[in-house]
């Protein structure tokens, strides 16, 4: 699987291969925006990308069709 993260003006700001790898780089969004894990409400990575406004995808790049 591939996880792809877009921010609200539909630019692509990462691809994943592992959700791992997402959360980490979420946490580095989050550390850029000055807000602190701590202080926020507790969110998976899925539900922070959708609370800033942002979107995510998951592409099986296993499949045939996937490029």
């Amino acid at each position: 699987m591939l996880y792809k993260v877009y921010n609200n003006s539909q630019e692509l700001q990462g691809e994943f291969s592992t959700i791992s790898d997402l959360e980490l780089h979420m946490d580095s969004v989050r550390n850029c925006r000055g807000e602190r894990y701590q202080q926020l409400p507790r969110h998976s990575c899925f539900d922070y990308i959708k609370s800033i406004g942002w979107f995510w995808e998951v592409v099986d790049n296993n499949s045939p069709n996937s490029s």
